[in-house]
């Protein structure tokens, strides 16, 4: 076995050896699953009848990676799916720094403080904002690597089949929102010239203290309206992509109709109070206006979820308190009052990795703060033994190159 999966499999061993994991609820009803440091298998279709049987196998086993089903079973130890017979799941939400445009030019530390950013909005939002669930049915997870999971335990979900949790993933995601039922039209005036009778329409904006989408959208038309005031066509373009879809001439027009004054008022001050699209003096404009929202808007209210995790529901996620072996974090479970001032790269680094230092060859360039203490360099350094887990875990640097040398 390599020696940097030793290093780190007995650091593993060491850690179970004092740490305990969270126990999930209806524990006797999951499948668990594991993978490990010294053998290429997965091995699942596993179920404990105790507490202290899974701490004994963690203790001894000393697997890479630990999971239990989302799904709680009448059989979680049998060997094919159809002879568990699945009684129900846990709501899952899986947000990773994978799903972040951009991330690949993000450090560690700022992929996780961006992720941190959806998994709020995602729980206070979403969940008990719109959704109404009680924060007690809530566990947020710090997966130990890019990202966080939400585990959801209410009676009223736990039964939702594959179809119906897509649902909830499209509400979340904000997929086809359907721009009309947010911003229907009504009649304003009939008039009837030469026997022909014309209506004049005109779209409503949902009031103040709408809840949902229309709610969202509706301050999202405030947030474009400033967004908006005081750049000029060739900065807008670069901020709001969407614009290069249209010619100057209507981008400025539309413009025009949101913010030359007509008298004391612009067409923008007039907008939420009145609650209608009355100032576009062209359909286009409106149009244009219409396809920001769809385009710019909603993307900044929407949430990043790794969609099919929420859907699936006989899912294996990780185990809260146990180890990550591509990081050597934790896996930390969490109340919502927690989640602000959390850091993962010190919350999360196990007490019983020491300060001892170690000597590694790092692959190239770091600059990160783990535990309070700033790690720099390139090739042979020595570093505390907390930082050598995490850099080798994640395969930024190794032993066995140090140890070719001597």
């Amino acid at each position: 076995m390599a020696s940097d999966k030793e290093f780190m499999m007995e650091r593993f061993r060491r850690y179970y050896s004092k740490n305990h994991p969270y126990i999930p609820t209806m524990f006797k009803n999951r499948e668990f699953g594991f993978m490990f440091f010294d053998r290429s298998f997965v091995q699942r279709h596993m179920a404990f009848t105790s507490d202290d049987a899974l701490y004994s196998f963690l203790q001894t086993q000393v697997p890479s990676h630990s999971y239990h089903s989302t799904a709680y079973y009448q059989y979680p130890g049998a060997a094919t799916m159809e002879d568990k017979q699945w009684i129900g799941a846990d709501l899952i939400f899986d947000l990773d720094a994978d799903h972040i445009p951009g991330a690949e030019l993000m450090s560690y530390d700022e992929m996780l403080a961006r992720i941190k950013i959806e998994v709020l909005r995602l729980v206070d939002d979403f969940l008990l904002g719109d959704l109404g669930f009680d924060e007690s049915h809530l566990r947020i997870v710090f997966s130990g690597g890019r990202g966080y999971h939400i585990h959801v335990s209410d009676e009223r979900v736990a039964r939702l089949k594959s179809h119906e949790r897509r649902e909830i993933v499209d509400y979340i995601a904000g997929n086809n929102l359907n721009m009309d039922w947010v911003f229907p039209t009504k009649t304003v005036n009939i008039t009837e010239i030469k026997g022909r009778v014309q209506e004049s329409r005109v779209r409503c904006i949902p009031p103040g203290g709408s809840g949902g989408w229309k709610g969202k959208m509706r301050i999202g038309i405030a947030w474009l309206i400033e967004e908006m005031r005081s750049l000029d066509v060739k900065d807008l373009r670069t901020r709001l992509p969407y614009l290069n879809t249209y010619s100057e001439t209507l981008v400025n027009g539309m413009l025009k109709d949101l913010y030359e004054k007509r008298g004391e008022r612009s067409g923008s001050d007039m907008l939420l109070e009145k609650n209608i699209f009355d100032c576009f003096t062209s359909k286009r404009h409106e149009d244009i206006f219409l396809g920001l929202l769809e385009n710019e808007v909603i993307p900044r209210f929407r949430c990043e979820i790794d969609e099919p995790v929420t859907a699936d529901i006989k899912r294996l996620i990780r185990l809260p308190g146990s180890l990550h072996g591509k990081s050597g974090l934790r896996v930390v479970p969490m109340e919502r009052e927690d989640l602000d001032d959390f850091n993962p790269l010190l919350d999360a680094v196990p007490d019983t990795y020491t300060d001892r230092e170690i000597e590694i060859f790092l692959k190239h360039k770091v600059d990160i703060t783990i535990r309070g203490k700033r790690i720099t360099g390139e090739g042979i350094c020595r570093v505390p033994e907390y930082a050598a887990m995490f850099l080798i875990g994640r395969r930024e640097a190794t032993l066995e190159f140090v140890e070719s040398l001597e």
